[in-house]
């Protein structure tokens, strides 16, 4: 493997950026010596856990899917309206809540997947190309975040790696790159710089190409034995432990 080229100038981090996210991390009680909550957000945080009251649940399929031993857990899944309702999707807003709040308008039918660049054959995939070609199967993984909370969830999907054998990476490809959707009139946070995080759209994240081929790599369109909601990444995501 090359190594890494030396840092410009040209690659840091603009100041506005920078200030930004030091108001919003201060905002969360969060300062550069400690990573902690203040009493206020650990309340919120905990409250959200302890609530009993469930969210909206949004339109959904049942999916057919096996359930391999090897990928479950004897320990009680995390309730489905937590699930729903805790996420982190910036082109929703900064709220782990606002994703299930903001999403209504998400048009999630009739999306392709298109599947380019060093492979020896490209091609573009929707969802019933999709659900024809792949065997879906659960999987129960466990999420532990630095922001100390966690979640144990049951996923439906197929490995990545799958996906990957169908279009035959060449020689030259090293990373597998992601790039969602980009769509500021169904995703706000795409319009606006501090409400989508202070990220560049469309979003662009990469695995290298042994992380993806990794079994645990999923692509997931369903959870808890039905169809995605939106607030949680429909009609398709990738799940990396």
């Amino acid at each position: 493997m090359k190594p890494l080229p030396p840092l410009r100038e040209a690659d840091v981090t603009a100041e506005a950026v920078f200030f930004q996210r030091r108001k919003v991390l201060k905002a969360l009680g969060i300062t550069a010596a400690t990573v902690s909550l203040s009493p206020s957000a650990l309340a919120d945080l905990l409250s959200f856990f302890s609530r009993d009251k469930a969210m909206a649940a949004a339109p959904d399929k049942p999916l057919d899917f096996s359930r391999p031993a090897a990928w479950h857990l004897e320990t009680p899944l995390t309730p489905l309206d937590k699930v729903t309702g805790y996420n982190n999707f910036y082109e929703f807003g900064l709220d782990k809540a606002d994703p299930a709040a903001h999403d209504g308008g998400l048009k999630t039918e009739g999306w392709q997947v298109r599947i380019d660049g060093e492979v020896a054959k490209p091609m573009t995939l929707d969802m019933a190309d999709i659900f024809k070609r792949f065997a879906l199967e659960e999987r129960i993984y466990r999420l532990r975040c630095v922001e100390a909370w966690s979640m144990v969830v049951s996923w439906i999907g197929f490995e990545l790696n799958k996906l990957l054998k169908l279009v035959e990476p060449t020689g030259q490809a090293r990373f597998v790159a992601f790039q969602t959707l980009h769509d500021p009139e169904q995703m706000p946070g795409e319009k606006d710089s501090f409400i989508g995080g202070c990220l560049q759209y469309p979003y662009v994240e990469a695995l290298r190409l042994d992380e993806a081929k990794h079994p645990l790599a999923l692509m997931t369109v369903g959870v808890y034995v039905k169809t995605l909601p939106p607030q949680n990444g429909a009609p398709i995501r990738l799940i990396t432990p």
